[in-house]
């Protein structure tokens, strides 16, 4: 009776090698063989169903979604010759490089900055899914409230060359920061002229 007790015991253990090395006797997946391993395998797990996280299949730089308006205005950008940047966040913030120019004490745009300005507000009346944030600046020229105040008409004069381009006002945002964020020094006169601008940059909708 030993015997044969002892004969079952030893089958039923050898019988274990012939199962799949991820399941025990019972048929039941064995935990220890795919429980994560080391601290990479805690950030990416294997085991299991994974969730699964829907991508449009192409990402901006930072991750984002490129959306068909971001490919609309990457393509006027660069067919135009203007500088930009994309920025880090969870929207597609485009920063133009290049800025819009401004004489000394004056909110009126600058003839060459007009120009590029007409053609950027064609485009954008023909594209609703950006919005437009304007942020005026000043030079140190005069004192710091005259500069607050300028700043201010400086972005708000390119807000209404874009009006008058067919924008619509709703998506148009403004602000001004007077003379606090020079981009250049204001111990030069070519510094100066660096700092009385107005930056553009575009908020893309994700859709």
């Amino acid at each position: 009776m030993k015997f044969i007790a002892l004969t079952i015991l030893v089958l039923v253990v050898s019988g274990c090698s012939f199962l799949p090395k991820t399941f025990d006797i019972y048929g039941e997946r064995n935990m220890l063989d795919v429980a994560p391993q080391n601290a990479s395998d805690v950030k990416y797990p294997t085991w299991g169903s994974a969730t699964q996280t829907p991508t449009a299949g192409v990402m901006g730089p930072f991750g984002q979604t490129r959306s068909s308006s971001y490919n609309s205005l990457e393509k006027f950008l660069l067919k135009n010759g203007i500088d930009y940047e994309v920025l880090p966040g969870n929207y597609i913030m485009v920063k133009v490089k290049d800025t819009i120019k401004f004489h000394t004490g004056s909110s009126v745009v600058s003839e060459q900055s007009s120009m590029w300005l007409d053609k950027m507000g064609h485009y954008l009346s023909r594209e609703p899914g950006i919005d437009i944030v304007i942020s005026g600046h000043a030079d140190s020229t005069g004192p710091i409230s005259f500069n607050d105040s300028l700043s201010i008409r400086r972005a708000k004069a390119v807000k209404q060359q874009l009006i008058n381009s067919r924008v619509s006002r709703d998506v148009i945002y403004t602000r001004g920061y007077g003379e606090y964020v020079p981009a250049c020094t204001n111990q030069t006169r070519w510094g100066k002229a660096c700092n009385r601008r107005v930056e553009v940059m575009f908020i893309v909708s994700n859709n």
